[in-house]
């Protein structure tokens, strides 16, 4: 089976990546068909480049891409083409969808939740005092 998956490029913790199409069995940083891109994760935000051209090819090809692939490939609207030209393999890509919805439930989640009123330490005072005298 083919796969399109990342390849880890850089120095130490100085990641980028290459997006590459490559045989399932063969290891990471092991022999590959072909690059199509690259991917850093360190810029904000983060920089795709990719031949969208080659990509489709080799989807129609019947390349299955990981998942984190698949959501780049979504960002840059590979995939839509791809389901354009073949409306049932959409099925095989539900698990894009929960990921878009907790991607955007996560900046939802960045918002500072509302602060819950503390007793002022003048009442617990207070209360330790009265506990102190009985």
């Amino acid at each position: 089976m083919v796969r399109i998956r990342l390849r880890r490029m850089g120095n130490k913790h100085r990641p980028f990546y290459r997006i590459i199409v490559t045989k399932s069995a063969s290891p990471r940083s092991g022999a590959h068909i072909e690059i199509l891109g690259t991917y850093n994760s360190l810029t904000r935000p983060s920089t795709v480049t990719l031949n969208g051209e080659r990509a489709l090819h080799w989807l129609m090809e019947g390349a299955q891409p990981t998942e984190t692939v698949a959501y780049l490939l979504k960002r840059e609207g590979v995939l839509e083409q791809f389901f354009a030209k073949r409306p049932k393999a959409k099925a095989n890509y539900k698990f894009l969808d929960k990921r878009t919805a907790a991607m955007s439930q996560g900046s939802a989640m960045d918002e500072k939740p509302a602060k819950t009123e503390e007793a002022p330490v003048e009442a617990l005072a207070e209360v330790a005092a009265e506990g102190s005298e009985a």
